[in-house]
């Protein structure tokens, strides 16, 4: 093989352990995943967890300490609460990781790791209700700690078994080893298998007497949305992550939730223990087996059960509803994100609308309102902020958007004319959208010339994400920055346009943040309003019609309520809504001025479901204007007396607008406030849980009590179960709920030093089949297994990774070697990576990260020599050495520009020696063993420098069908040698003679995959070429090869090479089936796609290029299978068919004969087959994890 076949060898050797990562490493470098190692880190041990937080943060700023120590009170707390309920304890100390270096919330449990990382900021999306953030997400992320290691099946430390078979080529070359992979397969047996909506389900339940996470109205709204409009999708569906938009991932989360406690309700809460384990069981391969085992009937009957109940319970809630809607006349029903709709003083409407995307994509969108019909008569969107993928690029390019900001040319299709992207939508003849990016909640200046919005600013450093305040001028389109590292959100004017009030977040509590409305960041005169410390939520702050006072929504544990600042005096009071005390957990949120200043719109749940008020300031009337079955909110009031609100669907949240509102007349059509806990209806042999009165739970639990659809009794969960003879452990459950995270205990904290996960153990079954047959296919099968480990493990602040991987092959033993001679003997693939993140040496915006790779492979090929002197002549056996040895450093540019942005650069030292050893044999001239001799014949070094760019576009369908740009760009600096000769020293020893190659290899990929204007088609357009500079003649081992699995499929991998080759790739791809939804063994059939192809392509030695007609042409067509396994890992399949339409002959050296004597071999003109099982699709992605300098299809 070839230096380049070489390295791709052993990248796809490696396929088994870094698959995923690959795929990621072709993803800019994130701020996110910055460890910050100039903070100061410290970390509090209590007697389950670690918890490691910054003491401090940029600007002065203080760190997490405060969410740090809640956290550690809080995993205590629930420790007995949640183990007891699944009977299982984590192995060893579970490490938990909060930070707060940028706005964005999230929670994540690596449960094989045992550590959970906490971004502090509290959750904030138009999904989800108020709750506690911390009580919440360390509760939710510690019970996935627990419920997912009761499930594994061979314990957290071994995640899968890999399975693995090569198959290649026949290699026509004599001059090559053997030929190239033409079949990959790299498929994990998972350890674990719990299927989506359990997962996140008993995350969320954690136990029923836990107020921490409640069925919620938003949580109620989206459920019953699906259901009314019988779109509640099926178990399978539900199981896995497959295809599934951003609202959709919501939905899961939430059905989960349902589901999980309709099964703790009507089953008893010790099903979800049992439930969990078994899953466990190595013949638990999906959800269905686990269920019938638990619950003794079909997983089906389960589900329909569950689905039944739903259906009639919310038809008979929402009957009275249904007689009495007041919902308006939608005028934006693309998209699943419409927000916050403003009007300003000319009537106009704007809001944030993610159009067509399936994931982000928002925009700020500009509508003129026919209020005759409500028509939308112009929709052009007028602000690009960010741009982020590929179709953004265009947008901002003037290929769609024209400079008056319409569309560009009169395009009126919302097709780009440079690749034909459809942007938007047509909903009628006068309806046009063109969506671009932007940002969140936008307000308008009170002389309708200014927009406000935040956004992701990032710092003149960029490593933090940011939220600053931009306004944009509506009249030159030029957008300003206004704070620089702010953290500001939810901006809104002052009457007279002067100051802006907005709030920030600071280790998990909001305040109130009141400025001046000035590009001088000098004039800008920050002053906090409100002086929270205690994880308070503070949201979307708007002034009232005089300035004198501030209005808005104040989160705290399970409540919102509407609250007013006197800007003079600093008192702040709840206003007055007329809501019923006793209900508790009431949610009222959004609060709107009328263009009077006399009346406060806002949303309330106080029926259950959310819809639109209106407090009169000076009657103190409260008044209901909408009546909806999903939810209403945001709403915006224009001076003609139209109400724009954001009205929640099944489809997500819609745009509607009400003309002249009036209060609701009938006072009866409320909706029932709570659900209904199901009565036992199974005739299955599966005892209930115990339910006691409502009246013994704490005041805090007192709302989240439940009616019984028969009789009416208040139900809910008791802290006893039935199910087994021992009464699960009691607890505090007032306490626990009744808690104060002001009042917290004195934790002693250090100075963190590493802590490092538990090893990680992948066993690895490969069948690499290179070899010449052994004569049957038992001996074949023995040839080429291999078995061996790959293990790793990593820093808590992701600074030092490390992973290794041995595989031996058992039966490739050729000589008589015995005992440890033997085992020295067999092939050998190793590997092993260090990963070093903790760079202070550079600026800290290049994002910096050190990587060690050292690969190691062996090969043994029985009587690989033949030695002939005159008549003598004798076999032996062969064994071949590749070692190579990478230093990387990857890193970005941190420049303003979406180029350098979506980019990622690496540079790369790597030093190669290749050597080979030739076994001893008995030569007959001399009647004597000769001893065995090693050379090594190839010592490579190259200093490397990669350019990745990646604009694919994400969406359901990113892997299966790509949409968008990815280029690669490579040039390498060689200083190589290969073995000419041998001669012989004065000495009488063999020295090895070297030849020098010196030159500069340049590669450039560039793929551009076209979506087309209907239906979801794409062209992909490709062109690789590939440059070595140099003055001298080359070797085939130098040679870039453009056929085989990696380019032109039609061809042997060493048909078509030489010192220059370039090719061009045209696809067309179609989806055969989509939304298949088959759940088979462990298998989700999701979606096929089809393709055809036709390839292009030429190389050559010297400088003039060759004519047309010397270049070789194959076409093709491939098969494209997404089929997810046990719920976790991707399984992407697929299956190629090409033809050479070219056939022709190479000559081979004069040292070279074929195996029939002959001195040439011809190639084209055949079908070849590819076949593959692995992660992705892009199953060779160029990073530093594999030196190899082939292509990517």
């Amino acid at each position: 093989m070839n230096s380049i076949a070489i390295r791709c060898f052993i990248a796809f050797s490696l396929l088994a352990v870094f698959a995923s990562r690959n795929a990621a490493a072709q993803d800019p470098l994130r701020a996110e995943d910055y460890s910050h190692p100039q903070l100061n880190w410290r970390t509090i041990e209590t007697p389950h967890f670690t918890v490691t937080y910054h003491k401090d943060s940029y600007n002065g700023e203080k760190g997490t300490e405060r969410s740090a120590r809640i956290a550690a009170k809080v995993a205590e707390e629930v420790y007995p609460a949640i183990t007891a309920l699944y009977n299982f304890e984590p192995d060893g100390k579970v490490n938990i990781f909060l930070k707060d270096m940028h706005d964005y919330s999230n929670g994540a449990a690596y449960f094989f790791e045992n550590r959970i990382e906490i971004w502090s900021p509290a959750l904030e999306f138009e999904l989800r209700g108020q709750h506690d953030w911390l009580r919440n997400v360390i509760t939710h992320e510690f019970t996935h700690i627990v419920t997912l290691n009761a499930a594994m099946k061979f314990g957290r430390t071994m995640p899968a078994i890999y399975l693995q078979a090569f198959g290649y080529e026949t290699a026509r070359r004599p001059d090559v080893l053997y030929g190239f992979p033409n079949v990959l397969i790299s498929y994990p047996f998972a350890g674990i298998n719990m299927p989506f909506w359990m997962a996140e389900g008993v995350a969320q339940y954690q136990r029923s007497e836990l107020a921490y996470e409640t069925w919620d109205s938003h949580r109620d709204m989206i459920l019953r949305s699906l259901v009314l409009d019988h779109k509640l999708q099926s178990l399978d569906w539900l199981s896995n992550f497959a295809s599934k938009k951003r609202i959709e991932y919501e939905f899961t989360y939430n059905a989960g939730f349902a589901l999980t406690r309709y099964l703790a309700e009507k089953y008893g809460e010790k099903k979800l223990e049992e439930l969990c384990k078994n899953f466990a069981s190595v013949a638990s391969l999906n959800v269905h087996t686990a269920m019938e085992k638990t619950f003794e009937k079909p997983s089906t009957d389960v589900y329909n059960e569950w689905k039944t109940f739903l259906e009639q319970d919310y038809a008979a809630r929402t009957k009275t509803v249904k007689e009495n809607l007041v919902e308006g006349k939608q005028i934006e029903p693309t998209g699943f994100a419409n927000y916050y709709p403003v009007f300003a003083p000319n009537g106009k409407l704007y809001y944030t609308s993610n159009g067509d995307a399936d994931f982000g994509g928002h925009a700020i969108v500009e509508l003129d309102l026919r209020y005759d019909s409500t028509r939308i008569n112009t929709a052009v969107a007028i602000l690009a902020p960010e741009h982020k993928t590929y179709r953004e690029l265009l947008a901002q390019s003037g290929a769609l958007i024209g400079e008056s900001g319409e569309l560009a040319g009169g395009n009126k299709s919302g097709i780009c004319k440079m690749c034909g992207f459809h942007f938007g939508l047509q909903s009628g003849e006068d309806d046009r959208r063109a969506l671009i990016p932007s940002a969140a909640r936008v307000q308008v200046s009170p002389d309708g010339k200014t927009l406000l919005y935040h956004r992701y600013g990032g710092t003149s450093g960029e490593v933090q994400n940011l939220n600053d305040v931009f306004a944009y001028d509506l009249a030159s389109k030029a957008e300003t920055r206004i704070t620089i590292g702010g953290r500001l959100e939810t901006p809104s004017f002052s009457p007279d346009g002067k100051t802006i009030i907005a709030t920030d977040q600071h280790d998990g509590t909001g305040n109130l943040i009141e400025l001046a409305f000035d590009a001088d960041k000098s004039k800008q005169n920050f002053r906090r309003l409100t002086k929270f410390a205690n994880g308070e939520q503070v949201l979307t702050p708007i002034y009232s019609a005089d300035g004198s006072k501030i209005y808005f929504a104040l989160g705290v544990r399970n409540r919102r309520r509407l609250m007013e600042l006197d800007r003079a005096t600093g008192v702040m009071t709840a206003i007055p809504t007329g809501v019923d005390s006793s209900l508790a957990d009431t949610d009222e949120r959004d609060p709107a001025l009328s263009p009077d200043g006399k009346h406060l719109l806002f949303a309330s749940d106080r029926t259950g479901i959310f819809n639109i008020y209106r407090c009169n300031f000076e009657t103190g009337q409260i008044n209901q204007l909408t009546n909806v079955l999903g939810g209403a909110f945001m709403p915006g009031l224009d001076k003609f007396g139209n109400l724009a609100f954001g009205n929640f669907t099944s489809g997500g949240y819609k745009i509607s607008v009400l003309n002249n509102p009036q209060p609701l007349v009938q006072p009866d059509a409320a909706y029932r406030r709570k659900a209904a806990i199901p009565v036992k209806v199974s005739t299955a042999p599966v005892k209930e849980s115990v339910i006691e009165p409502a009246n013994k739970l704490p005041d805090s639990l007192q709302s989240q009590a439940m009616l019984a659809s028969a009789g009416g009794t208040l139900l809910t969960q008791s802290a006893t179960d039935s199910l087994t003879a021992t009464p699960i452990k009691q607890f505090d459950w007032n306490k626990m709920n009744g808690y104060d995270d002001t009042q917290l205990p004195a934790y002693p904290d250090r100075e963190y030093e590493k802590i490092f996960t538990s090893l990680q153990i992948l066993p690895i079954i490969r069948f690499d089949a290179y070899s010449k047959s052994q004569g049957s296919f038992l001996a074949d099968a023995w040839r080429s297994t291999k078995v061996g480990v790959a293990v790793g493990s990593s820093e808590l602040l992701n600074n030092l990774n490390f992973f290794a991987s041995l595989l031996l092959a058992p039966g490739s033993i050729v000589s008589n070697e015995s005992g440890f001679g033997a085992v020295l003997e067999l092939e050998r693939d190793a590997y092993l990576s260090l990963e070093y993140n903790e760079v202070s040496f550079l600026p800290a915006s290049m994002l910096t990260k050190f990587t060690l790779d050292i690969y190691h492979q062996t090969r043994n090929v029985k009587d690989g020599a033949k030695i002939v002197q005159g008549n003598d002549s004798a076999t032996t056996n062969v064994f071949y050495y590749l070692t190579e040895i990478d230093l990387s450093m990857r890193f970005r540019i941190p420049v303003e520009n979406i180029f350098f942005k979506r980019s990622n650069f690496r540079l790369q030292l790597a030093y190669s020696p290749y050597a080979s050893r030739v076994g001893s044999f008995y030569w007959e001239p001399v009647t004597n063993i000769i001893s065995s001799g090693a050379d090594t014949y190839y010592i490579g070094r190259a200093a490397s420098l990669f350019w990745n760019l990646n604009l694919i576009e994400r969406s359901a369908n990113t892997e299966i069908n790509p949409v968008g740009l990815l280029s690669r760009v490579r040039v390498d600096f060689e200083s190589d040698q290969l073995q000419d000769s041998i001669e012989v020293t004065p000495a009488g020893t063999l020295k090895t003679v070297y030849k020098d190659f010196n030159f500069i290899r340049l590669s450039l990929d560039l793929n551009l995959h076209i979506p087309l204007p209907a239906w979801k088609h794409t062209l992909t357009l490709r062109s690789y070429s590939a440059f070595n500079f140099t003055s001298q003649p080359q070797d085939l081992f130098f040679y870039n090869f453009i056929s085989g699995l990696l380019g032109m499929r039609g061809y042997e991998f060493y048909a078509i090479g030489g010192e220059k080759a370039t090719m061009l790739h045209a696809e067309y791809r179609v989806p055969l089936l989509e939304k298949i939804n088959i759940q088979f063994a462990q298998f989700y059939f999701d979606k096929l796609y089809a393709s055809t192809y036709f390839d292009i392509g030429a190389a050559w030695n010297g400088g003039a290029v060759p004519s047309l007609a010397e270049f070789r042409k194959d076409v093709g067509v491939e098969l494209r299978l997404e089929a997810p396994s046990f719920y976790l890992f991707p399984t992407r399949v697929f299956f190629s068919a090409t033809y050479g339409l070219d056939r022709f002959t190479q000559d081979l050296g004069e040292q070279f004969v074929t195996s029939s004597g002959q001195r040439s071999v011809s190639y084209g003109g055949e079908w070849r087959f590819h076949f593959g099982i692995l992660f992705d699709f892009n199953f060779l992605s160029d990073d530093s994890r594999n030196a190899s300098r082939g292509l990517v299809r």
